[in-house]
This record gives C-alpha cells, structure tokens and sequence, in this order.
C-alpha cells in the first residue's frame, strides 16, 4: 500500500499563486493526488505479468485506487486483501505464502490450467480416488512429497474403461502428480513502493498544473 501525496511540493506552488487560484487548490490537490495514484495503479499492474510468469487476471487485477477527497486530499494505492496475502512476500521479502496448503504446489503428471496452478479442489478430487495418496516416496534424487497415484492394473480395454483412461496411471510405477515443496525464502521482488513513487515524481508536475488549470477555468466560467 501507498500513499499518495505532495503536501511539500503544493506548499511551494501555493505561495506563487493568486487569491482566485489558492482558493481552489484543495480541489485541485485532491483531483491531482487520485489522478497520480491511477497512473500509478496502471503501471503497477503493468509490471505484476513481468514479475511473475503467468500471473493470473485475479493477481494482476488486485491493485485498487482509494481517490483523494478536498478534505483529506491523499489518494492510496493498494493490493487488496486476499493477493496481498502471497504478494507481500515479494515486496518486503519473507517465505512463500501457502495459506492453508500442504507446501508450494509444483504440477508435475497432473494437468495445470493456463497460468500454471491447480485447478481448483483438484488434490480433493484425486484423494477421493482409492489409488491416489499424499506420502513422501523414495526416488533416485531423494525423497519427494507429493500426490502420488498408484498404476492401474491392466484389464479388458472396453468402451467403458476406455473414458476413464485419462485419470488411471498406465506407466506401471507410481505416477507423481504433484510436488509439494516446503515454502521458500522469496527472491523475486514486486517494487511496488518504488514503482508508484517514481510515476508520481515523473507525472506531478503536469497533472497538478492540469487539474489547477481546470479548477480556475471553472471557477471562471
């Protein structure tokens, strides 16, 4: 989260200015302030798909603007909620937020959706099924935690069967169909704070003068 003001900047302007052009600062400070806090919204979201490959429309979508009122004329920008969550991590640094899931999910023999993750209530639907189970299994590089699916014994190929072949591991060895890793210290970093600081430092002086402009041009009219 963000704050955007420039209390600092318009006390500078507002000693420039007319009696007519001081009375409408408040407006034109708060207009500004919301106006920056968009730009900045948009290059935050922008830059989340760079960050992370595959970022899903929910994550990129996550970024909220609380615009500016006359009389407290400060304009946030923010991650809401439920993305902060695993977000913060990469903005301060921290271990990987997995919420109430076993580890880092890593899809291996189970079928991803396009942004990479899980489709929902997957590993529940799995577990439903006699042959699969979560357990540690040895391997030739070690032990692996993870869903795991137990091969099918071989049958008739009937009519039937043949619909359920895309669930049944036909590779005659326990199938892993997901990893579960222990969360991680996160080495990706978001830059959330420093990106909106340098679009409101980049675009100040043309969106106060603007929005200035418009509030005396209204006033006149």
């Amino acid at each position: 989260m963000l704050d955007i003001s420039f209390k600092s900047n318009v006390d500078v302007i507002s000693r420039q200015l007319s009696a007519l052009a001081y009375k409408q600062l408040p407006f034109a400070e708060a207009r500004a302030a919301t106006e920056l806090a968009k730009l900045a919204a948009t290059a935050e979201k922008a830059a989340i798909p760079a960050v992370f490959e595959k970022a899903t429309p929910f994550t990129v979508n996550s970024v909220g603007v609380q615009a500016a009122r006359k009389e407290l004329p400060i304009a946030r920008v923010y991650i809401k909620d439920k993305a902060a969550e695993y977000l913060v991590p990469y903005e301060f640094g921290g271990t990987q937020f997995v919420g109430k899931k076993p580890g880092d999910l890593v899809p291996v023999g189970a079928a991803a959706n396009q942004y990479g993750n899980l489709p929902r209530n997957l590993i529940r639907r799995y577990l439903n099924r006699k042959d699969c189970f979560l357990g540690t299994v040895k391997t030739a590089r070690g032990d692996v935690f993870g869903l795991w699916q137990r091969p099918t014994p071989t049958a008739p190929a009937t009519n039937r069967r043949r619909k359920k072949v895309a669930m049944e591991n036909t590779t005659g060895k326990l199938k892993l169909l997901v990893a579960i890793h222990a969360p991680v210290a996160t080495k990706k970093r978001l830059k959330f704070g420093d990106r909106a600081q340098s679009v409101v430092a980049a675009n100040f002086s043309r969106v106060f003068g603007a929005e200035l402009a418009k509030a005396i041009a209204r006033t006149r009219g």
